[in-house]
């Protein structure tokens, strides 16, 4: 029941923001960065991010604010995991989460250039039945349509995930290309 109502309003957004836009963007990044709070080895988790942002017609009508939605996903192996062959096997090997997010972007000049701010809200699916809610704030500087920028992944949830937690805290790095449309 959850995840039908997550998806039905991710639709209907997507849906009533589409029709109003005059700015649009997809979003691919590279992520890379440490599960601070786990009980495991730390080993460097790496992922990637792809959104659609476009423009705020609903919530605050300006050019430089921006209404994102995405996917992010991270691999974070331990032990004698690898970061390939540690994606969805049955092994007791990584903590693989992934997020469906939604942001609003504050840009200084729009999506293709100066410094942002991204708070992100959402759900998090990790290994294991892993759910909860996450929040990921990502603040950055954007230089001819490429993404330079820090983030935080957090998720809280009821049960201890793979990294024996129910919190997770994610800083790192990311880095993307902007795709006008």
């Amino acid at each position: 029941m959850n995840r039908l109502f997550f998806t039905f309003l991710f639709a209907m957004v997507a849906f009533n923001t589409m029709q109003a836009q005059k700015n649009n963007y997809i979003h691919i990044s590279v992520d890379g960065g440490f599960i601070v709070n786990s009980v495991r080895d730390e080993k460097i988790g790496l992922g990637g991010t792809l959104s659609w942002i476009t423009t705020d017609n609903l919530i605050v009508p300006q050019s430089n604010n921006y209404i994102s939605l995405g996917i992010k996903a991270i691999n974070n192996p331990y032990g004698e995991g690898k970061f390939f062959s540690s994606i969805n096997n049955d092994k007791n090997d990584a903590f693989n989460y992934l997020m469906a997010l939604a942001g609003y972007r504050i840009t200084q000049q729009g999506v293709t250039e100066g410094f942002f701010l991204e708070p992100r809200l959402g759900v998090v699916f990790g290994a294991s039945g892993y759910t909860g809610f996450a929040f990921a704030p990502l603040v950055g500087y954007a230089y001819r349509n490429f993404d330079f920028s820090v983030y935080c992944d957090m998720g809280f949830g009821h049960e201890d995930s793979a990294i024996l937690k129910k919190n997770f805290f994610t800083p790192g790095l990311s880095i993307g290309y902007n795709f006008g449309f």
